[in-house]
């Protein structure tokens, strides 16, 4: 196995965990609030879905995200204001799932089809002060690092509801 497909069964077998991870998650456990400043389940899911496709989608190949597709207004987010926490106590899970389910398929798909060479391409992040990163940079960290991150945040985030954090066996992810 190569590094480029190294990579890509990275990013399959986590978006594959993620959404294993978020399969039994139901609306009201998506929305619930939890004690002092942790974002919910639903905020966390659309930090990583979002920002998967927005740092991609702009920095990376220079077009529109995949979001400004209307998808920010289906579940109810604000699209200009990626900045902050990306989503509303209001916002529709069901539809944000099928927009990460998108976002998902999109990766994995881009990332069978990149090319070494693509990785090693350096272009300048927004904001500025983020510096100039490799294609390898941004897809080690969409592909993998984040999506495992936030799914941690939701495993934790299902057991203080009661529910069980991670499905499947120690190796569900493929």
């Amino acid at each position: 196995m190569d590094a480029i497909e190294l990579l890509r069964w990275q990013t399959r077998t986590a978006y594959d965990w993620l959404e294993l991870t978020v399969s039994d998650v139901t609306p009201d456990q998506a929305l619930w609030q939890p004690p002092g400043t942790a974002n919910t389940i639903a905020e966390n899911y659309a930090h990583a879905m979002i920002w998967a496709d927005v740092d991609i989608n702009r920095y990376f190949f220079g077009r529109a995200a995949l979001l400004e597709d209307g998808w920010a207004e289906k579940f109810r987010l604000d699209a200009f204001h990626l900045d902050d926490v990306p989503l509303a106590t209001g916002a529709d899970w069901q539809t944000l799932r099928d927009y990460g389910r998108l976002v998902h398929h999109w990766i994995v798909e881009l990332l069978d089809g990149l090319a070494a060479e693509e990785l090693e391409r350096e272009f300048q992040m927004v904001p500025e002060w983020l510096g100039v990163w490799r294609g390898l940079d941004l897809f080690d960290l969409h592909g993998q690092h984040h999506i495992r991150m936030h799914g941690g945040e939701i495993a934790c985030l299902k057991g203080l509801q009661g529910g069980r954090g991670y499905l499947g066996g120690a190796d569900a992810s493929g």
